[in-house]
C-alpha cells in the first residue's frame, strides 16, 4: 500500500491512498469466507454455499467494507500518529474506488490546527453593563409577590385601572343583537395590554349592571374579542353589559407573608427587600457578564483571521444538525432543508471553530486549569438557595454523569479564558 500528501492550503491537505488487489486479496478472502459461513440457501447447507454465489451475492459490499478498514488503517498510521500533523475535524472520505479484483485507490481530506500567535488586547476598549437595583423596582417585585397572593374580591363600586371585569359581549348590526355572536363571562384585568383601549375606556368607571356599547377595530376570524389583529379591515360594534366588578384584595407585607413567600427562610420585611435586592442584583450581574465575556469573544475572533478547515466547519455543522433532531424526537422535522440549514450556519459553525482554538490557545499559554475549589463555588451558585440540595448533593449527581460534568468543566475553562 502507497500513500501520498498533499498540502491543499495552510490548514488542509489530502492522503491518497493505493493498494494492489493482491496486497487486499487476503483480507477480502478472509471476510468472504466469514460472509460464506454465515450464509444460508435452499439446497445448501449452511456454510456451504459455493463461492462463486457468495461473491456474487455479496462481494461488492464486502470488498467496500474491506477497503475503508484498510484506508483508515492507512489514515492512521499514515497521519494519526504523525506528531507533524495536529489533526482539527472529521477527515473527511472524499473518494473510494475498489471491487473485487481491482485495484484500491481512495482519497482523505484533513485538517491541521492552524498556527498563530495571540493578538495583544492591550489598546482593545469593550464596555462592561453596570446597573444598581433601585428602591423602586425592589417595590415593584414586592408588589408582585402580593398580587400573587391577592384574593380577588366582588365590589360594588365602579371599575378601575387595576380591577377585573365580567361581562357579557353582544355583537350588533343596524343597532340590532347579531344570532351568535355574543360571547358571555368574559373576564379581564383592565390593566391587560392584549385589551383594546376602545374597551378599556369604556368600562373604567362602570359598576355590575351597567351597559355601554363600544366600537372595536374588526379582528380575524380566529382571534377573539380581546385580541389586538395585525391588521385591521372594519369595526364592529358590541353591546357590553358588566356582570361584575372583582378587586385584589392585597396581603400586608407582615411576617406570615415574608414566611410565605421565603418558605421560612426569611421573618422582616427589611430582610425581604435585602433578600429581593440581592436577587436582582446578582441577575443583572450574570447578564453583564455574559454580555463582556461576548465581546470579548467578539473581539477576539475579530483579531484571530486565520484560516479554518473545512473539516472543521463540517465537524460543527454535524453537531448542530444532531441538535436539531435531538429537539425533534432524534429526527429531522418534516420538510427540513438541511442543505439551506447548513448553509445559513456556515458563519456560526465556522465561528465557533475558531473560537475553540483561540480557547485552546489561551489555556495552553496562560497553563489553566479547573480547580476543586472552583468546582464548589459553581455548585454553590447553582444551588444558591435551594434547602432540598446540597452543593456536594449536585456535584455528586453531576459526577454520575461524565458528559454533564466534562460541559462544566469546559464552561468553567471558557470562563477563566
Amino acid at each position: 500500500m502507497e500513500t501520498t500528501i498533499k498540502q491543499l492550503n495552510e490548514v488542509e491537505y489530502e492522503l491518497d491512498i493505493t493498494a494492489p488487489a493482491a496486497d487486499l486479496a487476503p483480507d477480502l478472502d478472509k471476510a468472504l469466507r466469514a460472509q460464506r459461513a454465515r450464509t444460508t440457501m435452499k439446497g445448501f447447507r449452511p456454510g456451504k454455499v459455493p463461492m462463486s454465489l457468495v461473491r456474487k451475492m455479496y462481494g461488492d459490499a464486502i470488498a467496500y467494507g474491506v477497503a475503508e478498514e484498510a484506508v483508515q488503517r492507512a489514515y492512521e498510521d499514515t497521519i494519526a500518529g504523525n506528531e507533524a500533523y495536529d489533526v482539527f475535524g472529521q477527515p473527511q472520505l472524499m473518494h473510494l474506488d475498489f471491487g473485487l479484483d481491482r485495484d484500491l485507490h481512495a482519497r482523505i481530506r484533513f485538517g491541521v490546527r492552524p498556527t498563530f500567535e495571540l493578538a495583544d488586547l492591550s489598546g482593545t476598549e469593550i464596555y462592561r453593563l453596570v446597573r444598581e437595583v433601585t428602591d423602586e423596582e425592589v417595590d415593584q417585585q414586592i408588589e408582585e409577590l402580593r398580587r400573587d397572593r391577592a384574593d380577588l374580591l366582588p365590589v360594588d363600586e365602579p371599575a378601575g385601572e387595576d380591577d377585573l371585569v365580567v361581562v357579557d359581549m353582544q355583537r350588533l348590526e343596524g343597532g340590532m343583537p347579531i344570532i351568535g355572536e355574543k360571547e358571555e363571562n368574559v373576564s379581564f384585568f383592565l390593566n391587560e395590554e392584549r385589551v383594546f383601549e376602545e374597551l378599556r375606556q369604556a368600562l373604567k368607571g362602570k359598576k355590575a349592571g351597567d351597559t355601554v356599547r363600544v366600537t372595536l377595530p374588526d379582528e380575524d376570524e380566529e382571534e377573539g374579542v380581546l385580541e389586538r389583529p395585525d391588521k385591521s379591515t372594519g369595526a364592529r360594534v358590541y353591546e357590553v353589559t358588566v356582570k361584575e366588578v372583582k378587586r385584589l384584595d392585597l396581603p400586608e407585607v407582615d411576617e406570615a407573608f415574608v414566611r410565605e413567600v421565603s418558605r421560612d427562610r426569611l421573618q422582616t420585611e427589611e430582610e425581604l427587600r435585602e433578600a429581593i435586592r440581592k436577587e436582582m442584583q446578582d441577575a443583572w450581574a450574570k447578564q453583564s457578564r455574559e454580555l463582556l465575556e461576548s465581546q470579548i469573544i467578539e473581539q477576539l475572533l475579530a483579531l484571530h483571521p486565520f484560516p479554518i478547515p473545512e473539516a472543521a466547519i463540517e465537524f460543527f455543522l454535524d453537531a448542530f444538525v444532531r441538535d436539531v433532531m435531538q429537539r425533534n424526537d432524534n429526527q429531522l422535522p418534516e420538510g427540513f432543508d438541511e442543505r439551506a440549514f447548513r448553509a445559513a450556519n456556515r458563519g456560526e459553525a465556522e465561528n465557533q471553530a475558531r473560537w475553540m482554538l483561540i480557547r485552546d490557545k489561551v489555556v495552553e499559554q496562560e497553563g489553566l486549569a479547573v480547580t476543586d475549589a472552583d468546582y464548589d463555588a459553581f455548585f454553590e451558585e447553582m444551588v444558591g438557595d435551594n434547602g432540598s440540595i446540597t452543593p456536594a448533593q449536585m456535584r455528586q449527581f453531576y459526577q454520575s454523569m461524565p458528559e454533564l460534568m466534562d460541559q462544566v468543566e469546559q464552561r468553567l475553562l471558557s470562563r477563566k479564558v
